[in-house]
């Protein structure tokens, strides 16, 4: 092989060897979260509305991730149960709360903990029984300008 042939080869070598290691940083920085199942437990909560929560969304307590949503599944009466997979070490008392919240102004959706005070703990499988549903932009935005106009209205009539 000439010199030129070989710097080819080598520049072919070193291009495939970097983006196999920028792929590999990908895959780790944003792949999924891998917990083991000793670990965790899962407990479900049920939400009238769950718009823009997906699995694999984030579980909060505290402001600290604990946990992912593992499954959405539609129930009775049109409700949405949200099966949470959280660290087994975070204690949830039975009057624990669950709210669907937005993090930050344009983030995601993830599902905020609150780990109440009761005596007894809801347990691998148990239910939260506490539920807040999400709050969706457009039905706000939609209530701020009705109010708006009905106190308009209001005005122009005195």
């Amino acid at each position: 092989m000439n010199t030129s042939s070989q710097r080819e080869l080598r520049d072919v070598v070193v291009g495939l060897g970097v983006v196999i290691l920028v792929v590999g940083v990908l895959g780790v920085v944003f792949g999924p979260t891998r917990t083991s199942g000793d670990d965790t437990i899962d407990v479900s909560a049920v939400f009238g509305r769950t718009d823009g929560l997906r699995v694999g969304d984030p579980v909060h307590a505290a402001g600290v991730k604990v946990g992912e949503v593992a499954a959405l599944d539609l129930v009775e009466q049109f409700r949405v149960q949200a099966t949470l997979r959280i660290d087994a070490s975070l204690k949830l008392d039975t009057d624990a709360n669950a709210a669907i919240v937005t993090d930050g102004i344009f983030g995601g959706k993830l599902v905020r903990v609150d780990i109440g005070g009761a005596d007894q703990i809801i347990g691998d499988g148990g239910r939260i029984s506490f539920t807040e549903d999400a709050v969706v932009l457009d039905d706000l935005l939609g209530l701020i300008v009705s109010q708006a106009k009905s106190a308009r209205e209001a005005g122009a009539k005195e």
